[in-house]
């Protein structure tokens, strides 16, 4: 067991550890004066925290509403928060590229401000709300009254109610301010695809031009990329330190949960537009969008479609191996072992910690000499998406592991069950559904990933996210539109047609014999 231990620690040390260690050692080795780019980092920075302080009160109030709230207009922003936290964000953008071929739209004053700072600023708060809501929900999940019916009863005056439900929220507007900041500063695909990055740049931007020009500037690369690890160091700490200063009053909100209540008027109406807007501004527009473009014309593309099926099995080759090396952790990580579970934790906190576009220069560097020429291979491009999904994999799978009872492994030894069995028609079994819902998930994921597969696809080769952004560069906006929605649809037909199979599968076995 131990060496087992020892092997997957090696081999995570070398798909992590080594590539970024290779990477963001350059600047101390290279002089980077003369790379150095404040103005992109500025910008970033700049829209960060200003889509961070947007996000942060809002996703607090949505994530209080989830949580304590029932009604349709509840239950519609929620669902609305969960097709924007799918949709990427370069599809949006591309969707609302569409809207503004047209001359009038594009010649408005909403056309001239879209293509410009505010467009990127709003397509950031439509990628950056579901992230803060989300994370905030975890605050509000054992909400209770008991500090508000205690301020009532000992005569509190309205104003200081207001300020301790204030400080109760403190914690998740902090987390959600935190998420937000880091997710835009991280974001390539949206300014990418939108491209008014000559006139704002921006630091992923930035980080991938250096990447993609002749000579390659690796040093320069790697000098952006430690402006925005320490940025995002930086910001967790300043969100655990208003956590830690809130954390009093946060312990004493959770001693009793209350039923959800139904909306007040005024509550209902603010809902309402907030789901009315994330749905049509955020959804509809773009999607119809793509919809219209995509049967307008009569050329087809076909040899871009190919890119289709190409992401669809890289992803479902890279979301087989995620999940296998995630159950493979998770069985080493159950054992009595201190040491291992700490490291893993460690190197999976990092991975995630690190965009994909810095995980893939690293790979760039790491995998591109004489002793691992792995750059260039399709091999690297599914070991890095591999990668990149192993620690949502592992996270995935270790709630639904957690949930079986190991009574039912130690009931089939003592009725001498083979090992085979228990693994296939016990834990297999009911580790299925779980199992197929993460698979999906990482298959969506790899399949419109962007960042990795711009750094690390092989040439003539194009993944679906390279081609969808190479034709909107182009501004070949049906094939771009066209290429989208068959990638969705190419994911429904697979969830529908793998959820009926596990469905079958799983069945138990007198309800398959009464069928017909």
């Amino acid at each position: 067991m131990s060496i087992l231990r020892g092997l997957l620690l090696g081999l995570l040390a070398l798909l992590f550890v080594y590539p970024l260690a290779r990477l963001l050692s350059l600047p101390f080795f290279v002089h980077v004066a003369a790379t150095a780019d404040p103005r992109a980092y500025l910008d970033s920075l700049a829209m960060a925290l200003l889509v961070g302080l947007i996000v942060a009160p809002l996703g607090a109030m949505f994530a209080h509403a989830l949580e304590t709230l029932r009604g349709n207009m509840v239950r519609a922003l929620g669902l609305a928060l969960w097709v924007l936290f799918l949709s990427p964000g370069y599809v949006l953008t591309t969707g609302w590229l569409v809207v503004f071929t047209n001359p009038l739209s594009r010649n408005s004053f909403f056309g001239h401000a879209f293509l410009g700072p505010a467009g990127l600023i709003f397509l950031y708060f439509l990628k950056s709300i579901p992230f803060a809501t989300f994370v905030a929900r975890a605050t509000f999940a054992q909400s209770s009254s008991a500090l508000m019916e205690a301020a009532l009863v000992l005569g509190v005056s309205v104003w200081r109610r207001r300020w301790l439900a204030l400080r109760l929220a403190l914690p998740a507007m902090a987390a959600s301010f935190t998420i937000a900041a880091i997710e835009t500063m991280q974001e390539f695909g949206i300014p990418a695809t939108l491209g008014i990055t000559a006139k704002l740049p921006v630091i992923t931007y930035a980080i991938y031009q250096r990447l993609n020009t002749t000579p390659t500037d690796f040093a320069g690369a790697a000098a952006l990329c430690w402006w925005l690890i320490l940025t995002a160091g930086l910001l967790a700490v300043l969100q655990l330190s208003v956590q830690a200063r809130h954390q009093a009053a946060l312990t004493q909100g959770r001693a009793r949960r209350n039923a959800p209540r139904p909306c007040t008027r005024f509550e209902n109406l603010f809902f309402t537009a907030s789901a009315g807007l994330l749905w049509g501004l955020g959804v509809a527009v773009p999607m119809l969008a793509l919809v219209s473009v995509a049967m307008s014309s009569d050329d087809p593309g076909v040899e871009s479609f190919d890119a289709v099926l190409r992401s669809l099995g890289y992803g479902m080759l890279a979301a087989s191996v995620a999940l296998a090396t995630g159950v493979i952790v998770l069985k080493l990580r159950a054992g009595r072992s201190i040491w291992f579970p700490a490291v893993l934790q460690g190197l999976l906190s990092a991975n995630m910690a690190v965009p994909g576009l810095i995980l893939g220069a690293g790979y760039v560097i790491a995998f591109n000499n004489q002793y691992l020429p792995l750059y260039g291979t399709v091999l690297l491009l599914v070991i890095a998406y591999s990668a990149g999904a192993l620690p949502i994999a592992i996270r995935l799978m270790g709630t639904a592991i957690a949930q079986l009872d190991p009574k039912l492994d130690e009931a089939a030894r003592i009725f001498a069950l083979p090992k085979v069995t228990r693994l296939i028609d016990i834990q297999a079994t009911l580790l299925a559904k779980p199992g197929l819902y993460a698979w999906l998930l990482v298959v969506a994921g790899v399949m419109y990933e962007l960042p990795i597969s711009e750094l690390l696809y092989v040439p003539g080769a194009m993944p679906l996210g390279v081609a969808i952004v190479s034709d909107d560069m182009m501004a070949h906006y049906s094939d771009a539109a066209r290429l989208a929605l068959l990638g969705m649809v190419s994911l429904g037909v697979l969830a529908m047609g793998l959820g009926g199979l596990v469905h079958l599968m799983t069945r138990p076995h007198t309800e398959r014999a009464i069928t017909p």
